[in-house]
């Protein structure tokens, strides 16, 4: 296990490496460890994970109205299954979010 020296850590950051080829990097794949990797920020995984929420709406609203327009051509469970699944994952940004806001009050707070 490899111990974070006092020349990686400055003031409030850290810079995270992974020590472990099974662990996933930032693209989300597994391989040899690398010393220089960076995972990005906070602001950018988030802005992704919101993107990824947002397409999720884009095909379910899409999906419902191809069943609209042309009902032969689609399912309706997988409208159901597309809604299903933008409707979960809004719920869970929306929880984060409050989560987040919540714990910059605390953090203020003090």
């Amino acid at each position: 296990m490899a111990i974070i020296g006092a020349d990686q850590a400055a003031g409030h950051v850290v810079r995270m490496i992974r020590t472990d080829p099974g662990h996933m990097n930032a693209d989300g794949k597994t391989g040899a460890v690398g010393v220089g990797e960076d995972s990005g920020n906070f602001g950018n995984l988030m802005a992704e994970a919101i993107g990824r929420v947002s397409d999720q709406q884009l095909e379910a609203t899409n999906l419902f109205e191809r069943m609209l327009t042309h009902p032969d051509e689609v399912e309706a469970h997988d409208v159901t299954i597309a809604m299903s699944r933008a409707e979960m994952s809004l719920n869970l940004t929306k929880a984060i979010v409050d989560r987040a806001v919540k714990a910059y009050n605390d953090i203020t707070g003090m």
